[in-house]
């Protein structure tokens, strides 16, 4: 798959690059590098995504590689393009109010990723679920493609891996993924400027509201699941947005003992958001999948309908419950 989304982006005119609903360091530096990597190859390249990127990412990109998709104004960027990629995606349906116009393009549609989903879309997927991040994925494709590694394109498939690996932590970090960060780093990134960049950005209230919502982990299951609630109403309250409020949960997996992390967010009274960490005796993406989510193993979401948050935490947490049982196997 590599030799032909090579061949196809180096005889495209102009590409439409996007990613996720609120793209990540993973979506959003995968994207930006295959962008100023295309632009040097003379074609007309532009990253059109459905949701603005968070504040904390927006040094990724420079001015003009990165717009927000306006209905009713950007179509024609979308029909122009005869190469639409889309970057660390996980479904179809996260293209947001994209996925129509996508869905109607002429163009041919490339998914770069490494997240498990039913591809109903793309014509080549690019996609391989051994891979530590889009960002490594990208980054066998530069390599493929012959691309001039500096600085402008290292950093933001930095950005990308360190994200999506927790600093080199998880799992599916092998060695091939710290040869990748070290050539990263003879091509000119700096990784205390790129620590400080992507860590060193939370703002007051969030750092408040993460200390206040610590004090209200619960712990199941002997120690091995700890969990979380928060009501929508708190977060207006705290002027915290969703997005910002969902990483505490990164935080439930550091208490000694626990296998499982599990954040509710209450969005009305019949659907509730779960974000789920795992040590990796779970696995979450099974978890979220029976609900309609997705992601992996060791970190997943789904929506859950259900009456309240509280009986969405019922539901979940029964699930987690049988899945830590050693006879219990999941689809």
């Amino acid at each position: 798959m590599l030799d032909q989304v090579a061949e196809r982006l180096e005889r495209a005119r102009e590409v439409l690059l996007t990613s996720h609903i609120t793209p990540d360091a993973d979506g959003l530096g995968t994207a930006i590098a295959l962008l100023r990597h295309l632009r040097r190859l003379g074609k007309r390249a532009m990253m059109v995504n459905c949701s603005a990127a968070p504040s904390s990412l927006r040094w990724i990109y420079d001015s003009g590689e990165f717009l927000v998709f306006v209905p009713g104004q950007h179509e024609s960027r979308v029909q122009r393009a005869d190469v639409i990629v889309a970057t660390d995606l996980g479904g179809s349906a996260r293209l947001g109010r994209m996925l129509e116009p996508i869905r109607a393009a002429q163009a041919t549609r490339v998914v770069i990723d490494h997240h498990h989903y039913e591809n109903d879309l793309f014509d080549l997927p690019l996609i391989d679920m051994r891979a530590s991040s889009s960002a490594e994925l990208a980054y066998r494709l530069l390599q493929h493609m012959g691309a001039e590694m500096d600085a402008s394109i290292a950093e933001p498939l930095y950005a990308g891996v360190v994200s999506d690996t927790g600093n080199f932590s998880f799992p599916g970090t092998k060695p091939s993924v710290h040869r990748m960060a070290a050539h990263l780093l003879e091509c000119g990134v700096d990784p205390h400027v790129m620590w400080r960049r992507l860590s060193c950005q939370v703002p007051m209230a969030k750092m408040r509201f993460l200390g206040q919502s610590l004090t209200r982990m619960e712990f199941l299951a002997q120690g091995k699941i700890a969990h979380l609630a928060v009501r929508t109403q708190e977060l207006r309250d705290g002027g915290i947005h969703a997005r910002d409020a969902f990483e505490v949960v990164n935080h439930l997996l550091l208490v000694k003992g626990v296998e499982v992390g599990v954040f509710f967010l209450e969005i009305d009274d019949q659907q509730t958001k779960v974000s789920l960490r795992s040590q990796g005796k779970v696995d979450v993406a099974a978890l979220a999948r029976r609900h309609g989510g997705g992601g992996h193993p060791g970190a997943a979401g789904c929506t859950v309908k259900a009456p309240g948050i509280d009986g969405a935490r019922e539901l979940v947490i029964a699930e987690l419950e049988a899945a830590l049982r050693p006879e219990t196997e999941w689809e």
